[in-house]
Formats: C-alpha cells, sequence, structure tokens
C-alpha cells in the first residue's frame, strides 16, 4: 500500500465526510463509514481527528471557505449596497447549485450542530455574519449596524431557503431565477433605505 502523508489523508476523509454526510445525514455518518468510503483505515481518521466531532468542524470549515462571500467590485463603476448584496447572495446560491452534495453536507454539520452543541452553530451563523460584514463595509453603507445585520441574517436566511428548496426538488433553474427575485427584492429595500 502506497504511503499517504497526514494531509492528504486528511483532504482524503473530509471529501468522503461530506459524500457520506450528505447522504446519510450527520448522524448516520459514523466513522467507519467515512473511513470506509475514502478507503482509509478507521485508526487514520482517528489520527488525523481523532473523532467524529472534530471531522465534522473540520468539514464545515472547509465548506465554509469554499462558499463565496467576495465580490468583484472593479467590473462596477457605480457600486452600491445593493449590488455588493445581489452578487453575495447571487454567488453563493450559484455554488449551491453547482455543489448540491456539498450544500447538503454544510446544511446537515449546522443542524447537527444545533442539536449537539447550540453555542457552535451560533458561532458558524456569527463566523458567516462577520465575513459578510467586511465585505459589505467596502462600499458605503447607508445603514447602521443593526439595520446592516437584520439585512445580512436575511440574505443568510435565503441561501439557507433557496438551498433547501433547490435540494428538495432538484430544480437549479427555478431556484435561481428564485434568487434573482429575491436580490431585487433586497436591491428594492436598500434603495429605499438609502
Amino acid at each position: 500500500m502506497a504511503y499517504v502523508s497526514a494531509e492528504a489523508r486528511r483532504e482524503q476523509l473530509i471529501e468522503a465526510a461530506v459524500r457520506v454526510i450528505a447522504r446519510e445525514g450527520a448522524d448516520g455518518a459514523t466513522t467507519r463509514k467515512i473511513a470506509d468510503e475514502a478507503k482509509a483505515p478507521l485508526a487514520s481518521l482517528h489520527y488525523c481527528f481523532q473523532n467524529k466531532e472534530n471531522l465534522l468542524l473540520a468539514v464545515f470549515a472547509q465548506l465554509s471557505e469554499e462558499l463565496p462571500v467576495d465580490v468583484d467590485l472593479a467590473e462596477h463603476e457605480d457600486v452600491s449596497l445593493g449590488l455588493v448584496v445581489e452578487q453575495c447572495l447571487t454567488r453563493a446560491m450559484q455554488w449551491s447549485a453547482r455543489n448540491p452534495v456539498r450544500m447538503r453536507a454544510m446544511i446537515e454539520v449546522t443542524l447537527w450542530a444545533e442539536r449537539y452543541d447550540p453555542e457552535l452553530s451560533v458561532s458558524f451563523y456569527d463566523a458567516f455574519l462577520k465575513s459578510s460584514e467586511a465585505v459589505l463595509r467596502q462600499v458605503d453603507v447607508p445603514l447602521t449596524d443593526e439595520e446592516l445585520h437584520s439585512v445580512l441574517r436575511v440574505a443568510i436566511s435565503l441561501v439557507d431557503g433557496l438551498s433547501l428548496q433547490m435540494l428538495t426538488n432538484g430544480d437549479t433553474e427555478r431556484t435561481l431565477r428564485d434568487t434573482a427575485t429575491a436580490c431585487a427584492m433586497l436591491k428594492a429595500f436598500l434603495n429605499e433605505s438609502a
């Protein structure tokens, strides 16, 4: 059997965990099933992560890094908060449409955290809130901090809800049309608030 470095094994196990979690849920994703999916010895999973909880956290961290929250402001002359929110929401939903297995795994891990460690699930959302706020602060924000956080929470809720609908009905085209509708609504609200 060929040698696999700890870092390469770690990546294999995270990818296997994503697939198993998406297929069987976080509770059904046993360490044995994940190791089997990765074609790795169970001991290597415990060596790399010590336990299932650490592996699930690594899965969430990996997927969070992949979910786009940045925007490309250089290609626009008139950059508004509404445009930035639209780009963030659209890019997140395009990623979700291209990566339904990964989005399902992210949702499953978030629900697992909510059941077993509610403070952890709150920290997941807080991390999204902070990274999204940093992106939005690149432009003039005509809202109070509380108003901006409310808009961000609504945008995150839209990503969650639209992703769940897409996973349920499998209609990515409809989901992207609904995303455009949601963006138009948010932009109208932000234009009115400005």
